[in-house]
């Protein structure tokens, strides 16, 4: 018999944050009878240290070859049966009622999709900066209600919605543009209450590289969906890409009118983050993606 939900946990490079994720997922699994299903390249370091730490009843998926977040969370959605599918990343906490809450959040309003927030587990500026490239959309506080974005790390879909789309998972699943897509036609709901924590940090020398193959896998899967007359005007404007990111992070954090000052003062690090997003979003636009996409977080 097949689990009613299935917890679906890629991992990349986590060698300092995989077991306290493991450890604060795998007890809320046991406890609903849930599948805790973690996927991972035999190439990264972390599937060594998987075989040595507890991973409770979890099955683990060790993966040929490299692969980026996107390729393994679709690894991992493929390989379960379950009725709900709660998609976690390698680096965050979750709080206590999360798997549940999550799932109930779906039955209770009737839609398609729930997910929660992300708050930051760091207190140094360089975790802050790398925060804010990702997260300043779903920093709390949040509010109950209907919604079109969510994240990758902190979100529940209903079987279905995956058996209805899965040519969008032909080369992973890309949560932005995945969400994006079924938004047309299926319902999501945030849950206020429901953050994860994140504490995943990189070395500023390793994010800027991070950003750069982020933004050209993205830009070369945005240039290809982009009709061909239209593919010289996304040249055109790739400069203006780094300022429209700033301004966009500014926005979603001055106006929860939390952080600003963190915000300012991280100014310096979230300008070289963009600027390596948009200088490689504009080399995926004119040479594609090249092995960008199996090196993404």
């Amino acid at each position: 018999m097949s689990p009613k939900i299935a917890v679906v946990l890629p991992v990349r490079q986590a060698q300092d944050t995989i077991e306290a994720t493991i450890a604060s997922i795998a007890p809320q699994c046991l406890r609903l009878n849930a599948e805790l299903i973690i996927a991972v390249s035999e190439m990264d370091p972390t599937a060594a240290l998987l075989h040595c730490i507890n991973t409770g009843s979890a099955r683990i998926l060790f993966e040929p070859g490299l692969m980026g977040i996107p390729q393994l969370r679709r690894v991992a959605v493929l390989a379960t049966e379950a009725n709900y599918i709660v998609i976690v990343e390698d680096h965050v906490t979750v709080p206590e009622g999360w798997l549940s809450g999550l799932v109930d959040a779906i039955e209770r309003n009737n839609v398609d999709v729930s997910g929660g927030g992300v708050m930051q587990g760091l207190t140094h500026y360089a975790g802050w900066a790398q925060y804010f490239t990702r997260y300043s959309n779903f920093m709390p506080p949040l509010s109950e209600e209907p919604t079109k974005m969510l994240p990758g790390n902190n979100a529940c879909y209903r079987r279905k919605v995956f058996d209805e789309n899965r040519h969008l998972l032909n080369e992973g699943f890309w949560e932005a543009e995945f969400n994006h897509e079924i938004g047309k036609g299926k319902s999501f709901w945030m849950c206020a209450n429901l953050p994860v924590t994140q504490h995943q940090h990189r070395g500023m020398f390793n994010y800027i590289p991070l950003r750069f193959r982020h933004g050209r896998c993205y830009g070369a899967r945005r240039y290809r969906a982009t009709p061909h007359a239209a593919r010289s005007q996304l040249i055109a404007q790739s400069p203006l890409i780094p300022l429209v990111l700033f301004v966009r992070a500014a926005r979603a954090v001055f106006g929860k009118g939390r952080h600003q000052v963190r915000f300012l003062a991280c100014s310096p690090l979230l300008a070289l983050y963009f600027l390596a997003w948009g200088i490689g979003e504009m080399t995926g636009y004119i040479r594609g993606a090249g092995g960008s996409c199996a090196q993404t977080d």
